[in-house]
């Protein structure tokens, strides 16, 4: 069975600030199957290196790879990997299950630390996408060439609640109802071994089950509206962030609408 090598790479510009990650994966002789780079918002250097490592691993999974040496120039994400560092921050723990999880889909694998220099590669895709993130471009980039396209798919979803808008002016003030309707689009560049970037069942299935703590209930009285005024913009930012923590880095939230009548929407698009 032939050895893939998987290279990694995650950072962002401010730490937290813009982030982007990007992979990748080589064949035994040196030559790219396939690579990536795409933006995942505002993140810290270490939350960008370990989504990079999880959706490196699921694109190598993707091309069939059974034995895969991984290498990440993030000394930390590798100690942590190995268990000789331990994962004391809650969000670095959800990330760390995520990359362990991921390394049990192959037969044999090894992840080792290398030195930036070693990734260049890797380090450029990044750097083009934060450096396009920054002249106002929205650059990703996944395929063996420049050519590959961006994949968008939409599901709608709806849920019947009452709210107050605390603080409004207006009628709004008061408990009135709606019912809800929320189409989410969600955009990839890496294809499955069937051919699929996400599948529309399992997103209306992500959907629904963020959307089902929210129907047939008072907003004000659920988390996080408990503490967040229920504004249709908070709404579409609470269910987009969600949702996005449900689906995992495969795919990324482009906008989130949310219509709470037929003639009135907010869309929210995550930076």
């Amino acid at each position: 069975m032939d050895r893939l090598i998987l290279r990694t790479d995650g950072g962002s510009r401010g730490n937290p600030g813009p982030a982007a990650i990007a992979f990748v994966l080589e064949g035994p002789g040196g030559d790219v199957i396939c690579q990536g780079a795409r933006h995942v918002g505002r993140a810290t250097n270490n939350v960008a290196e370990y989504k990079a490592l999880v959706w490196g691993l699921e694109s190598a999974a993707a091309h069939g790879a059974q034995a895969l040496t991984v290498l990440v120039d993030s000394e930390l994400v590798v100690k942590q990997i190995s268990g000789e560092y331990r994962v004391k921050d809650p969000k670095m723990r959800e990330l760390h299950a995520e990359a362990t999880s991921a390394l049990r889909a192959f037969e044999d694998v090894s992840v080792s630390h290398i030195p930036r220099e070693q990734n260049v590669l890797a380090d450029a895709l990044l750097n083009e996408v934060l450096d396009g993130r920054e002249a106002g471009e929205t650059a990703t980039r996944v395929g063996p060439s420049a050519s590959s396209g961006v994949y968008e798919l939409t599901v709608k979803g709806h849920f019947d609640a009452a709210h107050e808008l605390i603080g409004y002016p207006g009628e709004c003030r008061d408990l009135h109802g709606h019912t809800w309707d929320v189409e989410v689009t969600v955009s990839g560049t890496a294809l499955d071994e069937v051919g699929i970037v996400y599948d529309f069942k399992r997103l209306k299935e992500d959907l629904s089950a963020v959307l089902e703590p929210l129907d047939h209930s008072h907003l004000n009285q659920v988390a996080p509206f408990d503490r967040v005024n229920p504004t249709a913009e908070n709404l579409a930012r609470e269910i987009c962030e969600a949702l996005q923590d449900r689906i995992g880095p495969q795919v990324t939230i482009t906008e989130v609408s949310v219509w709470e009548s037929p003639v009135a929407r907010i869309v929210y698009r995550p930076e």
